[in-house]
């Protein structure tokens, strides 16, 4: 394959130093073989491996990071006091604002400025917080991943698009090819922040001359892929699509695998590195229990069904995370999965525990209503042409569906989307419909299930 523009030459070269950083610098092999092996350990080998990677983690804490020294010493604990995993309790929840108002207290003084690279928190719901990585962390981090690559049975030699909050080029800029080649990697960079019904066609171009086999992507961005795809009979079949970093239901499930012929390995993660949850091939979700130590608490009200992510990390030494609490909510589940792994499992993953619609009378509609409201609009009874959607509250009793019509969208369409949205919302609101070329995106190219008016 040609390296045909300076654009993918840069991305090339930036693939090669990433490449290195990432398998070559750090424990990346090791850590890789390691997990092949834990992956089929029984319960308590698997308690085992956490006690000590906790008992690691608070001790390291204690000695080098100035705020978990200080709170430890107020609360009365000291690392020789984690004999079982239970103890981690005696810690207090700390939360994306506790991380603000902390600040570098919470980084370890044991590596030096060159050793450290900083990432940042989603910015949803506020500016994003600092989070600084030490290097060796990185190789850690990538054989995680590698793993859901794995049992998605991708191979290190396939090529693999990815269509996420990668910047190929400025929202604003207008590309001839909103994409970039990365030869070192095999990756396809497709630009999320430039997808529309219009480039539906070129992605699609860009992915066959590549040779791509496997897409990962957001899911609002895969489902808008693959419903151009349907709507301009285009097929694109593929070995697997893997997406992250949004809810995924059902409707787009069905729409990608439906487009792409493949199935769909949904994975969870955060900037914050505390809990991964990934797709086995039965298609079970399951908890990383050598990743960290994810506690799951019940949520409060209207999202009481779910449960919220408290996790502990055990691999980013340089911003130890004890107890953090993500804000996400899943559905727990008690099932046995027929991949023969003991990890802990959850039935879903729902979404933001933020993400509360409040009617005019005080009442709220949490996560999952808003995610089942879409899905039922978006990929109902009608299989509307419909390509994407997002509800906006922009006050306190009016709501919105903004929605990018495909091809063949008519007014006995719209007057159906009126009338769904009418039925799944409480006739508090002033609800109405809004068509629109591209849904906003957050800064990250998130493609969000709801807003509020001051996030629009």
């Amino acid at each position: 394959m040609y390296i045909r523009t300076l654009r993918d030459v840069k991305a090339t070269l930036r693939g090669c130093k990433t490449l290195l950083v990432k398998r070559y610098t750090g424990t990346f092999w090791v850590r890789r073989r390691w997990l092949s092996k834990t992956q089929w350990y029984k319960p308590e080998q698997l308690r085992e491996i956490q006690l000590s990677l906790l008992k690691k983690v608070v001790a390291h804490a204690y000695r080098t990071v100035p705020y978990w020294r200080g709170k430890m010493d107020v609360l009365g604990i000291h690392p020789q006091d984690i004999r079982e995993l239970e103890d981690i309790r005696r810690f207090p929840i700390i939360s994306k604002k506790d991380l603000k108002e902390i600040g570098d207290g919470i980084v370890s003084c044991r590596y030096p400025q060159f050793l450290l690279n900083t990432a940042h928190t989603g910015g949803t719901t506020g500016l994003p917080v600092p989070l600084r990585r030490d290097l060796f962390s990185i190789g850690n981090e990538h054989a995680f991943v590698r793993r859901q690559f794995d049992w998605a049975s991708v191979g290190r030699r396939d090529s693999v698009a990815y269509m996420m909050g990668r910047v190929v080029a400025s929202p604003s800029e207008k590309l001839h090819k909103p994409y970039v080649y990365d030869a070192s990697m095999k990756e396809l960079t497709l630009s999320a922040f430039h997808l529309s019904p219009d480039v539906v066609p070129t992605f699609v171009d860009a992915m066959r001359c590549y040779g791509v086999k496997v897409l990962v992507a957001y899911p609002s961005a895969a489902s808008v892929l693959g419903r151009g795809c349907l709507q301009k009979g285009i097929r694109l079949p593929l070995k697997c699509v893997l997406t992250t970093a949004e809810t995924l239901d059902d409707g787009k499930r069905q729409v990608i695998s439906e487009a792409f012929d493949c199935p769909v390995f949904d994975f969870y993660g955060s900037a914050e590195r505390v809990c991964y949850i990934h797709t086995c091939e039965h298609g079970r979700y399951h908890i990383l229990p050598e990743y960290g130590l994810t506690e799951l608490e019940r949520a409060d009200p209207p999202n009481e069904d779910c449960c919220q992510i408290i996790a502990t990390g055990f691999w980013n030494m340089a911003m130890p995370l004890i107890r953090y609490k993500m804000g996400d909510l899943v559905l727990p589940s008690d099932e046995e999965c027929p991949c023969g792994r003991h990890f802990p499992m959850i039935a879903r993953i729902v979404g933001r525990e933020s993400d509360a619609m409040v009617t005019p009378s005080g009442r709220r509609l949490g996560a999952t209503a808003i995610e089942c409201l879409l899905a039922h609009v978006l990929y109902g009874m009608y299989e509307m042409p419909v390509l994407a959607g997002q509800v906006i509250q922009e006050s306190a009793s009016d709501v919105v569906l903004e929605y990018v019509p495909a091809e063949g969208f008519s007014e006995k369409h719209a007057q159906q989307l009126r009338e769904l949205l009418e039925r799944e919302l409480p006739d508090e609101f002033n609800l109405s419909i809004r068509p629109t070329r591209q849904i906003n995106q957050t800064p990250s190219g998130k493609f969000l299930s709801f807003v509020m008016a001051e996030h629009h």
